[in-house]
């Protein structure tokens, strides 16, 4: 194997990026988003994933690790990530994945072969022109023909923000070469800059959100992303040019990017109903003038693949279905059915449509598992005392599509190994409890990083391997506090009596694993 960058350290080298797992990088996500497009992508479970600039390889071994029949191949060029991701692999016994030490450009077909699914995550917009160039050009060789590749970049218009404080953050810490002093020198400029008027005007306003921005950053991460030599972002329209020179296409987005009718006027969405006579990418582009995009995460394929126009409806009927939001009644003292559905982060939909309502409650009655489209109209129609027939399958269809495209609703052409209800000996997945024993975060079944900043809480996680009943982990977590290393607080007050902590413990081992198994962190 050829490796590139010789003995030289890089960048990422000197300062580690922070390990993390990307949900919408999931071949689960890319595979469902090309399906209803009309592409036929390779089997989730069965399938080849490439991802350039890898790091660590987090994102790959957790996919790795949750489907054993596919194999994975990373590529960075930076050798001590590498080699930190090829322990811990060597540590999880991993027979399906491999990470090399070397640069994308020496990447070739004939050495690797071919991908269903290519992951380029935080790269194109920190690297070089003929690098980007060579991102699509291995899109466009090394894919299989119904492959899907994803591709993340900063765009504009969004990013004209972030390039103004940039170029502020750049001049004054050109001469510092400590990265913590020039990480904290330029939070310094911005602070400095949005504290300067005592009235702040547009200007000053905008370093200080750009500043806000910087502060909910990891020091390593901001080191790399706004203080790197390349931070290149482009307007859609631009990149989309630059994939179709390299016979790659359009397919849509990781992640919902449609304007939604409650958040923008009825005049911004008739404009946007105006332009659907008008390119793809013309509709694309406009999206982002008007939110305002400063991140893409956009799919591509071939094109010689004929894409349709729009989401297949009917394709949704061989899908799963998942969602978090909490049925609330209209009006709870006439003990009416619920119309208002309610996500943890607050997102709502309402329906006066019995159907629908029933399949929403279905499916928060049984989050994190995704539930097959013909269970769920079978079991909808059951409870809203329907036939589940072709116009109830057609109007389920539809509404779950409307719900998808809002983010409000999750799809899945397979669905995750995930249980929603602690059995008598819970478990965590192996490499969930390996990650905790590391860091303070962990993989859940659904490819989410949770963190576990308590040591109690990261106690139970890792005490969850099968083999104990909810009284053995009570017995375990007490003799742990007892041991000094772990305590109890209840409302804010450190417990010290052990009877009560024991009490205080029995009910929390039953109150952790409801919410382990909401939180898709429990094996099935």
């Amino acid at each position: 194997m050829t490796t590139a960058g010789g003995d030289a350290p890089t960048p990422y080298d000197q300062v580690l990026y922070p390990s993390a797992v990307f949900p919408q990088t999931h071949p689960n996500r890319l595979a469902t988003v090309a399906f209803l497009r009309g592409v036929n992508p390779a089997p989730v479970d069965r399938c080849r994933v490439l991802e350039l600039g890898c790091g660590v390889g987090s994102n790959l071994t957790s996919m790795a690790f949750h489907l054993p029949g596919s194999e994975f191949v990373g590529f960075d060029l930076a050798r001590r990530p590498i080699a930190t991701g090829q322990a811990f692999i060597t540590e999880l016994c991993l027979q399906n994945i491999a990470l090399y030490t070397m640069d994308v450009c020496e990447a070739t077909a004939a050495n690797f072969g071919h991908f269903d699914f290519i992951i380029a995550h935080g790269l194109y917009s920190w690297v070089p022109k003929h690098v980007r160039e060579r991102i699509l050009a291995i899109c466009h060789e090394m894919l299989t023909p119904q492959g899907v590749a994803y591709i993340s970049y900063n765009a504009y218009p969004g990013n004209h923000l972030r390039d103004m404080v940039r170029g502020m953050m750049l001049f004054h810490t050109a001469a510092i070469e400590d990265p913590d002093e020039k990480v904290g020198q330029a939070r310094g400029l911005l602070k400095f800059i949005a504290e300067s008027t005592t009235n702040p005007d547009y200007y000053v306003a905008a370093i200080r959100s750009q500043f806000d921005r910087t502060i909910k950053y990891a020091d390593q991460a901001f080191f790399h992303d706004d203080l790197s030599a390349v931070n290149q972002p482009f307007y859609f329209h631009e990149f989309n040019a630059d994939a179709e020179r390299h016979g790659l296409q359009f397919v849509g987005e990781a992640s919902s990017n449609d304007l939604l009718p409650g958040k923008f006027t009825d005049q911004v969405i008739q404009r946007m109903r105006d332009l659907e006579a008008a390119p793809e990418f013309v509709r694309e582009q406009y999206k982002d003038f008007v939110r305002g995009t400063a991140f893409r995460q956009t799919l591509l394929c071939h094109k010689e693949i004929t894409l349709a126009p729009d989401f297949l409806v009917d394709r949704i009927q061989k899908l799963y279905a998942s969602c978090d939001a909490a049925p609330e009644q209209a009006n709870p003292e006439a003990g009416t059915a619920p119309t208002r559905f309610v996500r943890p982060g607050g997102a709502e939909l309402e329906t006066t449509n019995r159907l629908v309502c029933a399949a929403l409650k279905i499916l928060f009655s049984r989050w994190p598992c995704e539930v097959a489209f013909e269970t769920l109209l079978a079991g909808a129609s059951r409870e809203a005392e329907l036939t589940a027939g072709a116009d109830e399958s057609e109007t389920l269809a539809h509404a779950l599509l409307r719900a998808y495209r809002t983010g409000f609703v999750q799809l899945q052409i397979a669905p995750h190994q995930v249980a929603n209800v602690a059995g008598e000996r819970p478990s965590t997945s192996k490499l969930a409890r390996c990650q905790l024993r590391h860091g303070d975060a962990a993989t859940n079944q659904l490819h989410v990083a949770i963190k576990f900043p308590d040591p109690l809480s990261r106690q139970l996680f890792l005490l969850l391997d099968g083999t104990r009943d909810r009284e053995t982990l009570t017995r375990e977590l007490i003799d742990f506090v007892r041991k000094g290393l772990g305590k109890v607080v209840e409302d804010g007050v450190p417990v010290e009596d052990m009877d009560q902590v024991a009490i205080i413990l029995r009910r929390r081992v039953d109150e952790g694993l409801v919410s382990l198994a909401r939180e898709g962190m429990l094996v099935s």
